[in-house]
């Protein structure tokens, strides 16, 4: 009876664990915050990042330049991923506005150095979107209306429940009008 009630515990925990995500928390220490300001225009062939009504636009040229400056290329998987950003913005149809995630590489049946690519391509991109948003150089849209200005919050937390040694949260999210258009999160060990 005593094995069965400390298997029931460790189950409770555990479901109770899967159901609290840190990163859906708002409730951190704010780190920094600042006023962004966008573009009111973009030169297509571009690419967007879409958050529920919002996006988030970067124009192939603006996107090309920033990743060829930014990504590394010290592993033969980062090297190929960012070969591939590359090459897939360059052949992006003429006076088209493209969502990034149809840019990305299938990872079903993926293994080793093909699944590290086609993970590196996807924050690739999420990299270059939150380079050039913190830059200044993307534009915002929310419900279709380019919008000027956003605000940008960068807090960390202590994990009260870490997960194999990631003790600490960080969250980046910018908003305009109680509207987000862009966040992260990530969990480190400092």
């Amino acid at each position: 009876m005593q094995k069965i009630l400390v298997l029931l515990v460790f189950l409770v925990s555990c479901i109770v664990r899967a159901e609290t995500d840190p990163c859906e928390s708002n409730q951190y220490p704010v780190k920094w915050k600042s006023n962004l300001s966008h573009p009111e225009s973009f030169e297509l062939p571009a690419i967007f990042y879409k958050t529920n009504n919002s996006k988030v636009i970067v124009s192939a040229s603006k996107a090309i330049n920033f990743v060829e400056k930014n990504m590394a290329t010290h592993k033969p998987y980062l090297k190929n991923a960012k070969a591939f950003i590359i090459r897939s913005l360059s052949e992006l149809p003429k006076n088209k506005l493209v969502d990034h995630s149809s840019l990305w590489i299938p990872t079903e049946g993926l293994q080793g150095q093909e699944l590290n690519k086609a993970i590196h391509v996807m924050a690739g991109y999420q990299g270059l979107f939150e380079g050039l948003l913190l830059n200044n150089e993307a534009s915002i849209s929310i419900n279709e209306k380019l919008i000027t200005s956003s605000n940008t919050v960068y807090m960390i937390g202590k994990d009260p429940e870490p997960v194999h040694g990631l003790d600490y949260i960080h969250k980046l999210v910018v908003s305009s009008s109680n509207n987000i258009v862009f966040s992260k999160c990530w969990l480190d060990s400092k």
